[in-house]
């Protein structure tokens, strides 16, 4: 009987032991990174993180982000969509690179892009002007949708929709400079009725993760 006791007492202690363990672990902040591109210093949670290189953190050449719309949050844990099921719309995927030095980001629409589209313009989601490129031009599989006026504000880059009308897999492609940095956004065509708030939490996010050096006493 004495034994029977005793395991029993051993079984609580060890399950108490773990709940308390579980709850401390809940209340514990999130493990942090710090990464730098150039002189540019970040400091992001680690389940932000979208692959190894950047959950290491220290310098780097790119960092790659995942998190969900619209407050940029990291995503929450859930199994990866079976091969052939889409994404959640919510994910919106974010690299950081050095800035190229070749054309701004927000130069594109008139510098690069405008050659290849066609005449016609259409209202597209959330007020965006949709232009088609042409077909036989570099970006013929594509389309653009930009805002008003010139596309400098915004513009994001997507695959023409699928010829039996149901949705495409492929990501929208949204760029911008921020300093020394050129941001790339990945992202649902879902998205697109949203630009504006796609377009403030992005800026926001990184604004967010970069590290301000401490202030001298």
């Amino acid at each position: 009987m004495r034994l029977v006791l005793l395991g029993l007492a051993l079984l609580l202690c060890a399950g108490l032991t773990y709940l308390a363990v579980a709850l401390l672990g809940a209340g514990a902040p999130k493990a942090m990174v710090d990464a730098s591109i150039g002189a540019a210093q970040f400091a992001f949670a680690a389940d932000l993180a979208r692959d190894e290189e950047t959950a290491a953190g220290g310098l780097a050449d790119r960092l790659a982000f995942v998190a969900t719309f619209p407050d940029f949050a990291p995503r929450p844990a859930r199994p990866a969509p079976a091969k052939g099921k889409s994404r959640p719309p919510e994910l919106v995927f974010v690299t950081i690179t050095p800035k190229d030095d070749a054309i701004d980001p927000a130069e594109r629409p008139d510098r690069l892009y405008a050659r290849f589209l066609e005449a016609e313009a259409f209202v597209g989601p959330g007020g965006l002007v949709l232009r088609r490129f042409e077909p036989d031009s570099p970006y013929g599989l594509e389309q653009i949708y930009m805002a008003p006026p010139d596309g400098r504000g915004f513009f994001a880059r997507c695959p023409k929709p699928a010829e039996d009308g149901g949705e495409t897999q492929e990501p929208c492609l949204f760029l911008f400079r921020d300093g020394g940095l050129d941001v790339e956004l990945r992202f649902s065509t879902a998205l697109l009725e949203q630009w504006e708030a796609l377009n403030d939490g992005a800026h926001a996010f990184v604004e967010r993760i970069r590290a301000r050096p401490a202030k001298a006493k």
